[in-house]
């Protein structure tokens, strides 16, 4: 099999992965920060930014090559549109999301904070969306 192909079974599978992913983060995950006990919520933070870590960063690295693989071997708007999709997740990752978690982890229960988490999110779970949109009807 080669890299076409296997683009061609891969990325509708990562890209799904991160759609159901963002969509449980956007509407369980997030919102469910407000629930926890606010003194157990640093440990139970850590917990969950270490874990939910092995599924998200090779998700992004695997989605990032299979998009850059495609529009570098073929070109199409459809391409483009889904890494300039890629490309806001990831801005909006390390620029909005990262730094509420920092917060969350070194101060500990916010409730401003994890309302801003699920509020800037939105822009992730749009992305992320678009991208599988793009992955299945082009």
């Amino acid at each position: 099999m080669n890299i076409p192909d296997t683009l061609l079974l891969l990325k509708p599978l990562v890209d799904s992965g991160l759609f159901v992913l963002i969509w449980l983060v956007q509407w369980i995950i997030y919102p469910s920060f407000e629930f926890c006990q606010p003194h157990r919520f640093k440990s139970w933070h850590s917990r969950y930014t270490t874990l939910i870590s092995f599924f998200v960063i090779p998700l992004m690295f695997a989605q990032v090559g299979m998009h850059g693989w495609t529009i570098v071997s073929s070109p199409s708007i459809a391409g483009a549109v889904a890494l300039l999709c890629i490309t806001i997740a990831w801005v909006s990752t390390f620029t909005l999301s990262v730094p509420c978690h920092n917060r969350l982890q070194q101060y500990g229960y916010d409730v401003a904070t994890i309302r801003r988490l699920v509020h800037t999110n939105w822009i992730r779970t749009a992305a992320w969306t678009i991208v599988l949109a793009t992955t299945i009807f082009s």
